[in-house]
This record gives structure tokens, C-alpha cells and sequence, in this order.
């Protein structure tokens, strides 16, 4: 077993070189800004048993163990998001219309994947998996998948299928249209920041010059007695282990048996970050270097979700997956495009982007279009977006990707949700309008 899993990283590992090969040298790859690990996950489709493997004997065999890494891969993500997270009142103060635009897009994202689910007869479990794949990009879509496998709900490869290919078009979307809005908001005068202009070569190919390499991880520790790396990665699964002991004591309340791991991770992260802050661990931890602890997990969940997807599944279901994307997105387009302005009123259209590019694709395209419009960051919509993020992710973003999947799949879970999400949408829209009008 441990060599069939060996076998799979290192296939992972191989596509992930070609696919930042391919971004350094292939233009169309430079201009939309894809991903290296979304290249290469579309690269080992091709190499697979889906498309190579129905003509040829020789492609990419995966093992069986692929559709596990996602939940232990994404319990590393969310124990180095959650570390090093913290609150405080001027924090909650600030960010509070950031966290209520975002509580307005969540709604409308699931409540018109609710209604259109039904219509093209769809599972109900399915109305969840575009906002998860819309707000958290390739892999955050399998949380869910993962959750309604356990339960016996649906299948996780096929539930996978499905949010794999909202995350692409979510992403293509949000670069593409981002980059749209931006040049009429230009041309308009809506930009705020003196200077709006277009990325550096390195932002393009993906690859740094000489002078602007760097070392990428803070140091606690002395090389020649202990790796720094080792030291955060350890940080990261001494969590884990601990995790896992309190999802055994979970399964043993029926109320909880069908949880995963990344819910005690979050938990026993959050708790280890609080804890750690009051001590001299602090000491010893960087926000920094975690990140890139979460987002060697993520990479290679990227790739192994794109390479495995199931071609038939979603050739079967293109209508309603293409059609729940355009509506899903064109409401998200026009919540951004409204209640920013309307509510932040300075430098607007700033943080209107970096929340385009974030809750249709990713954080790093809201950031990417960000340094478009702002390449000095000269206003406040990076920090702006950065520090409501916990308060988003905590609350509406966990409960729809933790809680609301266990509910859906109940008798009367689907009218319950909907009613419950319509409610949140009133709630948001009448506390943003009080707040941004003061």
C-alpha cells in the first residue's frame, strides 16, 4: 500500500514540473494566469484512464488510495489557515460590511444552485458543491463530497466530478471577467490608486528572476540541528495526530460518526493557535511558513482531483453544470458590482475586485486582479479582504461546507436550508445597508 501511494505522488509530483514548465512557456496559460497545479491536473487527465487509457495500454495508472488523499490533504490546509488566526474588536468593527457582502454572495451562490438543482433533477447535495468550489477553488469542493460519501448520500468520485468542474469554470470566469471589469472600471475612472497597470513577466510565467529570489521560509531553528521546514511540517501533523485521536472519541456519539478529519483539525488547530499565543510557542511559529506547509497539501489535491475526475459524469450533467455557473456567477457578479459601492463608497472598485477574484476562484486571483488595479497597494482592499477572511471562514463558509451538507441530505434538510440561507440574505442586505450608510 505504501508504495502504490509513493507511486501516485510521484506521478503527482512529475505532473506538477510539466505543468510549470508548460505555464513558463505556453502563452494562453501566462495570459488567463492558470495555475500551475490546474494545468497539471488537466495534463494528467489527458495522460489517464479517461482519455489516454481508452485508446492506448500505456497512461497514468492511479491507485485506489487517491480518493482519500483529499480529506488528510485538506485537514493540513485548514490546521495552517486556522494557527494562526486571531480576532479583536477593531478587527470585527472594520471588516463587518466585507464579512456581510460575503454572507449576500454565499446566499445567492446556494440558493440559485437550490432552485436549479431541482430543476435539472439533481441530488440536492449538489446545490452546495458550486459555492464550495466557487469560494474555495479546486479541492474545498471535496469537504463536501467527502461528507455525502460517508453518509452514504453519494458517490465521492462522482460528487468530486462535480466540483472539480465548477472550480475551473469559477476560476477561468473570475480571471477572465475580472480582467474585463477592470479595464471598463479604468477607463471609467472608477479605479481609486494613482497607478493601475499590468503585471510583471515573473506574474505571467510564474517564475522569479535572479534578483527577486528569496529565501521563503523564517527560521527558528539552526539548519545543522533542525530543518525549519521540518519544524513547521512537524508543527502541522503533531495537530494532526491529535485530531485524529479526538475524531475517534467523535465517532463514538452517533450525532458526529459521520465527521472527517479536517473537523477536529479545525477545532484542534484553533485551539493549539490560542493556546500557543499566551505561550513562548509563539516563538516558534510563522504564518508565513505554514502557509506554504498548507499549500504543498493543496497543490498536490489539486492535481489529484483534476487527473481523476470522471469525464462521463460530467458530459452527463453539462447542461445543468454549465447553466447553475452562469447563473450562480452572474449574481455574483452583480452582488460585487452593486453593494461594494453602495456600502464602501472609497476605493470601491478595489475591493469589489479582490473580492471578485477570491469568491469566484481564489484568493490569489481577488489578489492578482488586486495588484492590477493597485500595483502599489496604495488602498485598503488587500488588508481589507485578509483580515474579514477569518470571520467568513469561522462562521458562513465552515457551516456550508461542515454543517450544511448534513442537514441537505435529511428529509426536510433541503426546505431547511433554503429557508434558513434566504433568511441570511435578508439579514445581510439590511445590516450592510444600516452599517454602510453610516
Amino acid at each position: 500500500m505504501f508504495e502504490t501511494i509513493l507511486m501516485d505522488f510521484a506521478w503527482a509530483s512529475m505532473l506538477l514540473l510539466i505543468g510549470l514548465f508548460l505555464r513558463a512557456k505556453v502563452k494562453v496559460f501566462q495570459k488567463l494566469f492558470i495555475p500551475v497545479a490546474v494545468i497539471a491536473g488537466l495534463v494528467g487527465l489527458l495522460l489517464g484512464s479517461e482519455v489516454l487509457g481508452k485508446f492506448c495500454p500505456y497512461y497514468i495508472h492511479w491507485s485506489d488510495n487517491v480518493s482519500g488523499f483529499a480529506n488528510p490533504l485538506l485537514a493540513i490546509l485548514f490546521v495552517t489557515q486556522f494557527i494562526s488566526l486571531s480576532f479583536n474588536r477593531k478587527m470585527i468593527k472594520k471588516c463587518s460590511l466585507i464579512f456581510l457582502i460575503s454572507a449576500t454572495v454565499i446566499s445567492v451562490q446556494v440558493l440559485s444552485a437550490m432552485g436549479l438543482g431541482r430543476v435539472f433533477g439533481l441530488p440536492d447535495g449538489a446545490s452546495l458543491l458550486p459555492f464550495g468550489a466557487f469560494y474555495g477553488a479546486h479541492g474545498i469542493p471535496q469537504v463536501i463530497a467527502g461528507i455525502f460519501d460517508t453518509v452514504g448520500y453519494w458517490n465521492y468520485d462522482e460528487a468530486s466530478a462535480f466540483g472539480t468542474t465548477y472550480a475551473t469554470i469559477g476560476m477561468l470566469y473570475g480571471i477572465i471577467a475580472g480582467i474585463v471589469i477592470l479595464n471598463i472600471g479604468i477607463r471609467k475612472g472608477w479605479v481609486t490608486a494613482e497607478k493601475s497597470g499590468n503585471l510583471s513577466k515573473e506574474d505571467y510565467t510564474g517564475i522569479l528572476e535572479k534578483k527577486n529570489q528569496n529565501k521563503f521560509m523564517k527560521a527558528f531553528t539552526s539548519d545543522i540541528a533542525f530543518d525549519p521546514l521540518t519544524l513547521h511540517f512537524g508543527i502541522v501533523l503533531a495537530i494532526m495526530i491529535v485530531a485524529y485521536g479526538l475524531l475517534n472519541i467523535l465517532h463514538m456519539v452517533p450525532l458526529f460518526s459521520g465527521f472527517a478529519i479536517y473537523v477536529p483539525a479545525i477545532i484542534v488547530s484553533l485551539i493549539f493557535g490560542i493556546i500557543a499565543k499566551r505561550t513562548p510557542l509563539d516563538n516558534f511559529i510563522d504564518a508565513e511558513s505554514l502557509a506554504h506547509v498548507g499549500s504543498l497539501a493543496l497543490e498536490y489535491l489539486i492535481v489529484t482531483a483534476i487527473a481523476t475526475m470522471k469525464l462521463d459524469v460530467i458530459m452527463n450533467n453539462a447542461a445543468a453544470i454549465l447553466t447553475i455557473s452562469f447563473v450562480g456567477l452572474a449574481l455574483t457578479t452583480i452582488v460585487l458590482m452593486t453593494l461594494p459601492r453602495l456600502w464602501l463608497k472609497q476605493a470601491w472598485l478595489e475591493n469589489a475586485m479582490v473580492m471578485f477574484g477570491a469568491w469566484t476562484g481564489s484568493t490569489a486571483t481577488g489578489m492578482m486582479l488586486l495588484r492590477i488595479a493597485d500595483p502599489e497597494l496604495e488602498t485598503d482592499a488587500g488588508p481589507n479582504l485578509i483580515t474579514a477572511t477569518p470571520l467568513w471562514q469561522i462562521s458562513t463558509q465552515n457551516f456550508y461546507l461542515t454543517i450544511a451538507p448534513y442537514i441537505i441530505v435529511t428529509a426536510a434538510g433541503f426546505h431547511t436550508l433554503a429557508l434558513g440561507t434566504a433568511g441570511l440574505l435578508v439579514v445581510a442586505l439590511i445590516l450592510g445597508f444600516i452599517i454602510g450608510r453610516k
